[in-house]
């Protein structure tokens, strides 16, 4: 299988910033799970855990987008395994079972009975095959733009992606890749490459420069200890599973998305309390698009269970 789209499956190219209004009540590395791993809480209230895409992204692409959230909710933000700001090892070995581990240690480590769960694209893999492992261990789940939850659907929204793509587009990815500074691994053209790939899931690419993915330097060197996620992403099919998964779920789409709206319209059909609200201005990133909209969509479906 060949997943090219790079937006949807992040380590698959390599292959505003603001002062925070909302205090922040811890900042730095828990140990979790048998590794570190970093973490951003802000505000006060009922906890909010956000799974970050990806995978090898990290959390600081949420900010200041869910700022407003903070004002009733205690935001987690964290970065995954070896990205971002958490401890790199590129020797070990990732399946989503690890990182389903980890969100279960985390809910352990802040001691929260049930997670309330807003994951975005490549997030909803990780936070999918912890719903299944832990369905008691929730209180509600928000996909925000989530990629497939099968191999065959994500390749029809990867070929989505290509299509969408200009000949322009894809001259320049082609130059990027081959240019020395990408050879080395020289973040700025690794970044430059990464935003080319985000131009197709943007209804305004205006607003690209609101997003911000803050890649950290050893971003190449930790994308090789994803490797093992390979396999897990050859054929995988959680929409049979998801039936133990009882807890109300909000599945947020944007319209000009690249995900095709059977996968998130299956996700609907495969859980007994799950909603899909369409933001018709939005691409992959509807907080940074419609962020007012989806920060008050949010707030409503958080109030309501």
């Amino acid at each position: 299988m060949k997943l090219h789209y790079s937006v949807i499956l992040g380590f698959f190219i390599l292959f505003q910033n603001s002062v925070f209004s909302q205090k922040v009540t811890f900042e730095g590395l828990k140990d979790i799970n048998g590794t570190q791993l970093y973490f951003k809480v802000i505000g006060e209230g009922e906890p909010l855990l956000i799974v970050h895409g990806g995978p090898g992204l990290n959390h600081n692409y949420f900010l200041p987008h869910l700022e407003s959230l903070a004002k009733k909710y205690q935001l987690i933000f964290y970065d995954q395994r070896s990205a971002g700001q958490s401890a790199l090892n590129v020797k070990a070995f990732m399946t989503l079972k690890t990182f389903s581990e980890d969100i279960e240690a985390i809910r352990i480590a802040f001691g929260i009975e049930k997670l309330n769960i807003l994951c975005h694209s490549w997030g909803a893999l990780p936070a999918t095959q912890y719903a299944i492992d832990h369905p008691d261990k929730l209180n509600v789940i928000i996909y925000c733009s989530p990629i497939p939850l099968s191999a065959k659907l994500a390749m029809q929204s990867n070929q989505v992606g290509i299509e969408k793509t200009t000949s322009a587009d894809s001259l320049k990815r082609a130059q990027l890749i081959a240019a020395p500074a990408f050879q080395k691994g020289e973040m700025a053209t690794v970044n430059a490459l990464m935003m080319l790939s985000f131009k197709q899931v943007f209804c305004d690419t205006t607003k690209m420069e609101k997003f911000d993915p803050k890649l950290p330097d050893n971003y190449l060197v930790a994308s090789l200890s994803l490797s093992g996620l390979m396999a897990d992403m050859k054929g995988y099919n959680y929409y049979p599973k998801l039936s133990v998964i009882k807890v109300p779920v909000l599945i947020i789409h944007g319209s000009c998305d690249i995900v095709v709206p059977e996968a998130d319209q299956k996700i609907k059909e495969s859980l007994p309390n799950a909603t899909i609200i369409t933001f018709e201005n939005s691409g992959h990133f509807p907080f940074i698009e419609e962020n007012k909209r989806f920060n008050k969509t949010v707030k409503k479906f958080l109030k309501d269970y």
